[in-house]
């Protein structure tokens, strides 16, 4: 039974070549950022050093979770299920020794954790990263729903055990807290962005809860999309979080389209989000141009680490974007709305990155860098770096931006439909 798009399908055939090697390797940098004993995931993959890291990210670990179930689907992993559920018992705490850090009274997890312990690596209880978290968990419970019923009835105890009330911060506006201190929740965010992850969790998990019912019918059902912030990119509708300060407007990072595209159901069917998230895509490559000596095949404004370039981590966005590092994850977070940029990939790819075969016979030290910064393929790059002789090599790649590329990559071979069919409504 044919299962792959015929978009994949018709690929010539060293383009095909790459996106395989590129495909798999998305996955791989997971499992190479995975720890062996509790299945934790960590929040980054190091190019120069060791890896797993010691740090965990709760979210990063719900990416792990469905890059398993691709992994299953793609026969990576013979034992892809046992996987998830030694990643799952060791998030909710049934692994001796191993109990990630929770706010004891709302259930909402830290952001980053010690990968062995769980201990609490000095960082706030978050809402968003709990999240990305359980909607990894829920993922893998329907992906593996004939194969192991257990791991569907592990996700949906870990979503009860969580008080998503503490969420809602202002209903009327859609106001969503990002934090969670003593209990209670704090530093609202206002809409449109990721936090559109949480409502969605949030009604699924307590359905009956009138203040969660309010903010998420009264902001983020389909049918209030289009009156959600926007923000014009010359005369393209975006949407965004804020309207700014005396009226002014700011866009967003790419990833904050992405993820509900691909974790909200209500998103993931919706035909007018698939028009503001093509508007988000065609407004990211339209403000590339603008820079004047980039070629067309370099963009997307990524989250992503600068170490050693540009200052540490930064959430690049339109007009805010330090040193224009281009992310090629968000190329492929956008392939479903712009399958012409699998061309863009392989276009950066056999030209300037190609990370599988790279030689320099004059500089072996370059050459070893290169192939270990990007071994799992492409992520971060600086064009302004790329052809200079002391280039900037990124050293880790952070999971959570990272599963754009897996994302994109899957529903590129096998059709949204591998998303739409996993998500729970």
């Amino acid at each position: 039974m044919k299962n792959t798009t015929e978009l994949y399908d018709t690929l010539p055939d060293q383009v095909k070549d790459f996106f395989d090697k590129q495909y798999e390797a998305a996955y791989r940098l997971l499992e190479a950022s995975r720890h062996p004993e509790t299945g934790l995931y960590a929040d980054s993959y190091k190019t120069f050093e060791d890896n797993p890291e010691r740090k965990c990210s709760i979210a990063a670990t719900g990416v792990g979770l469905i890059g398993l179930c691709v992994a299953d689907i793609e026969g990576w992993e013979q034992d892809a299920a046992a996987k998830v559920k030694l990643t799952l018992n060791a998030a909710m705490g049934n692994i001796e020794g191993c109990r990630p850090a929770r706010d004891p009274k709302t259930g909402f997890f830290a952001h980053f954790v010690d990968m062995k312990t769980g201990e609490n690596m000095q960082s706030e209880i978050s809402t968003i990263d709990t999240s990305l978290l359980v909607a990894g968990a829920l993922f893998a419970g329907q992906h593996f729903i004939e194969k192991d019923p257990e791991i569907e009835k592990m996700a949906r105890a870990l979503l009860k055990e969580i008080d998503w009330n503490v969420i809602v911060a202002d209903k009327e506006k859609g106001s969503i807290n990002m934090v969670v201190k003593d209990g209670e929740g704090i530093m609202p965010l206002p809409a449109f962005n990721e936090y559109v992850l949480a409502a969605h969790l949030a009604l699924l998990g307590q359905p009956e809860n009138e203040a969660i019912q309010d903010l998420w019918y009264q902001n983020f059902s389909e049918d209030k999309i289009p009156d959600l912030p926007q923000v014009h990119y010359r005369d393209i509708p975006v949407l965004t979080d804020m309207n700014g300060a005396h009226g002014r407007a700011s866009f967003l990072s790419s990833f904050v389209h992405q993820f509900p595209f691909y974790l909200v159901p209500e998103y993931a069917d919706s035909p007018v989000y698939r028009d503001y998230y093509k508007n988000a895509c065609l407004a990211d490559q339209l403000k590339w141009k603008e820079l004047g000596d980039v070629p067309s095949y370099v963009w997307g404004y990524g989250a992503g680490p600068n170490d050693g370039l540009h200052g540490g981590y930064h959430a690049d966005q339109i007009n805010n974007s330090p040193g224009d590092i281009a992310s090629a994850y968000i190329v492929a977070g956008f392939l479903p709305v712009n399958p012409a940029g699998i061309y863009d990939l392989y276009a950066l790819y056999r030209l300037h990155l190609p990370f599988d075969t790279y030689e320099n016979r004059e500089d072996h030290e370059d050459e070893k860098k290169l192939r270990a910064a990007y071994r799992y393929g492409l992520h971060r790059c600086s064009w302004w770096h790329l052809e200079q002789p002391e280039r900037w090599y990124p050293t880790k790649v952070t999971l959570i931006d990272w599963s754009s590329m897996l994302y994109g990559l899957t529903a590129y071979k096998r059709g949204m439909s591998f998303f739409t069919d996993r998500l729970i409504r």
